[in-house]
C-alpha cells in the first residue's frame, strides 16, 4: 500500500447525476452536472491547494477512466470538510 501525503478526490464525488449510494459525497445542492477533472483542479488551485493529477477509474465505475486528483490542502482538515469546501468552490466556478 502506498502512503500518500494528501487526499484522493474523484469527480464522481461531485456528480449530480450519481446517487449517494454510488459514491456521490456531497448534497444535491452542492453537486454539479458532469464535473470534469479540469474544473476540480481549477477549484482546488483557486483555494491555494497543491494538486497532482493521476490517471485511473473509480472502483465503482471501473469502466470510466476519469482520473483522480491528489489534493494537499494548506492546513490540516478532514477529507469530508475538504470535499465540501471544494464543492462550494466548484459550484461557484460552474
Amino acid at each position: 500500500m502506498i502512503k500518500r501525503d494528501g487526499y484522493v478526490i474523484w469527480p464522481i464525488y461531485f456528480d449530480k447525476n450519481v446517487p449517494r449510494s454510488r459514491c456521490r459525497r456531497v448534497s444535491l445542492s452542492l453537486a454539479v452536472k458532469n464535473p470534469s477533472v479540469e474544473k476540480i483542479i481549477e477549484a482546488a488551485r483557486s483555494l491555494g491547494w497543491r494538486i497532482e493529477l493521476e490517471s485511473g477509474a473509480h472502483p465503482s465505475t471501473w469502466w470510466v477512466r476519469t482520473g483522480k486528483i491528489i489534493v494537499r490542502p494548506d492546513k490540516p482538515m478532514s477529507k469530508n470538510f475538504l470535499i465540501k469546501t471544494l464543492a462550494h468552490r466548484l459550484k461557484i466556478l460552474t
